[in-house]
């Protein structure tokens, strides 16, 4: 017969002992734990206190420097009183914006007139301009005439009166059309008439 095998069963023969001890009550550990809830209570404060009151500080900043430009710009503008009766006083008035400047008036009598004929007279008195010429012939008067109606200034340029200086009192014009004459002439300015 055959040898019947033994039946063995594990045995422990040494006993486990092994303890891990709880670390977590340690001062250490504590002071671990300290240190990270400090860290995050720091890193609060910075982001939402800190930065806070370093924009708050530099607004500060901005708004000093604004003042301090305002009080500059006001002490410039302590005598403005002063300044704006001045401007007042030498400015144009809503009249004298609507009324066409004398200066060129007399700039466009030179340019188309002076150059051509003797201005004896002449008189502005609201929308009119009147003047006498003389040294020319009924020919040059009409020219001229036509050259100031072409003028952006006229709105209308006509001659009252042509007389030679022989019948002068008598306003007649006269027969021979190269004998000189004095011409009286009228012109309506544009911007008084409401014609721009």
């Amino acid at each position: 017969m055959a040898k019947e095998k033994k039946l063995v069963l594990p045995d422990k023969r040494t006993m486990n002992l092994y303890y891990k001890p709880d670390r977590t009550t340690r001062p250490a550990t504590i002071a671990l734990y300290v240190l990270f809830a400090l860290s995050l209570l720091l890193a609060a404060a910075k982001f939402g206190v800190y930065d806070l009151l370093m924009k708050l500080d530099d607004a500060q900043a901005e708004l000093a420097r604004t003042q301090a430009a305002e009080q500059q710009y006001a002490m410039q503008l302590t005598d403005y009183d002063e300044v704006l009766h001045q401007y007042h006083l030498y400015s144009a008035t809503e009249d004298e914006l609507n009324t066409t400047d004398r200066m060129e008036i007399l700039d466009m009598l030179d340019r188309l007139v002076r150059s051509r004929a003797d201005v004896e007279t002449y008189s502005i008195a609201g929308p009119t301009v009147t003047f006498q010429m003389s040294g020319i012939t009924l020919g040059e008067s009409a020219e001229i005439i036509r050259d100031l109606r072409e003028s952006p200034l006229v709105a209308a340029a006509s001659v009252n009166t042509a007389a030679t200086d022989e019948n002068a009192g008598d306003n007649l014009v006269p027969e021979d059309p190269n004998m000189p004459v004095t011409a009286t002439v009228t012109i309506t300015l544009a911007k008084e008439a409401g014609i721009e």
